[in-house]
């Protein structure tokens, strides 16, 4: 039987490095904390039906684990609710092959998973320029003190001479490893021993504070942050991408988009994406239970009537194999579709809207389904 991770003796005791794999990762790693998601994976990949696994550990093991790891996470969901999946059916208007025809009884329906980035071209070279600084710097040697990175601004198109930067922040480090008092940055005294390298491609500000601890690596923040909001933008790509990719259906069809970018989807701003613009009254602002009345300007709303009928439902979400317990959804009943489906056949919380409001039933959370206590 075909696993997605073989059983061997593993003894990498660190955190994936910047540039590296994530699979090849999960596959060296002995830490505890990541170890149980490569055996949850293990587990996941089991059920996943052997005709297919090859190619989806393939998927796996290239630069395509976000999207695999999606399509592995969408069959477990739907699995553990009690459905049969079959990967890739033929579908009768179409050479296309969604990704699985989902089967419970009488319930039948196609199932796409859709990984959607936020990210443009400039933010993914950006990314790896940073990594690869970040990667440098990892392997810097500094067992007395972490290393805060403060700044890295490119100058250039360019990558930095990787050897040269690594080279002269050495000759700092070691400089001040030499010095008899121990180096402390507080907030009165930020400025204190810090360092700058500069060249004609990048400048990159650095400090330093005191380890009392083994480390693998000296880096002790990375520059980062996240969004909130702005999700949109990718939500209405993959709308557009998916909606109409297999013609007319004879089933229905819903579509699951991961958004797992830095900017977190809110749920007006994945509904105002769908349906359009809220159209705000001062009822709106006092009731949760006001009318749901939208411009028409939302990606299945428009001027010419309804879109993308042939999704019968969306499943959003934000989920990465680490968040499981924590990852929200939304999934949204489509008023418009020429086939229906009855969500209530689910075990997930869904919407349905109707003209004047949006009905929010209760069920359960991905968490309740993958990980019940």
């Amino acid at each position: 039987m075909e696993k997605l991770f073989d059983y061997k003796e593993r003894t990498e005791d660190r955190y994936a490095r910047h540039l590296e794999k994530t699979y090849n990762f999960y596959d060296s790693t002995a830490k505890p904390e990541f170890v149980a998601v490569r055996e949850m994976l293990n587990d996941w990949f089991s059920r996943y039906p052997e005709t297919d696994k090859r190619q989806l550990k393939g998927d796996f093991r290239s630069s395509q684990f976000e999207s695999a790891f999606f399509e592995l996470f969408i069959h477990e969901l739907f699995f553990q609710q009690g459905f049969t999946l079959t990967p890739h059916p033929t579908v009768p208007n179409s050479t296309k092959n969604p990704d699985f025809l989902a089967k419970k009884g009488n319930l039948e329906f196609y199932l796409e998973a859709k990984v959607a980035t936020d990210k443009n071209n400039e933010e993914r070279t950006l990314e790896n320029k940073l990594g690869a600084i970040y990667e440098a710097l990892q392997k810097l040697f500094s067992p007395n003190y972490w290393i805060d990175i403060l700044d890295i601004n490119f100058k250039t198109n360019k990558q930095a001479k990787l050897s040269k930067v690594k080279a002269q922040i050495q000759i700092w480090l070691t400089e001040c490893h030499l010095k008899e008092e121990p180096i402390y940055n507080d907030h009165s005294d930020s400025g204190r021993e810090c360092f700058t390298y500069d060249d004609n491609d990048v400048t990159i500000s650095l400090r330093l504070f005191p380890s009392t601890i083994e480390k693998d690596h000296p880096i002790a923040s990375y520059l980062g942050g996240g969004y909130s909001g702005g999700c949109e933008e990718a939500l209405a790509k993959a709308v557009m991408e998916k909606g109409t990719r297999y013609g007319q259906l004879n089933k229905p069809y819903i579509v699951c988009i991961n958004l797992p970018g830095l900017r977190y989807p809110h749920t007006n701003e994945i509904y105002k994406t769908l349906f359009g613009r809220r159209q705000l009254t001062l009822e709106s602002y006092i009731l949760d239970t006001a009318p749901f009345s939208t411009e028409m300007d939302g990606i299945l709303k428009n001027s010419n009537g309804p879109a993308f009928t042939q999704v019968s439902a969306f499943f959003i979400t934000r989920v990465f194999e680490s968040n499981l317990r924590v990852a929200d959804h939304w999934m949204i009943k489509h008023p418009a579709a020429k086939n229906r489906i009855n969500l209530g056949m689910l075990d997930l919380s869904y919407d349905e809207m109707d003209s004047t409001q949006i009905n929010a039933i209760k069920k359960k959370s991905i968490y309740e389904i993958l990980l019940p206590v």
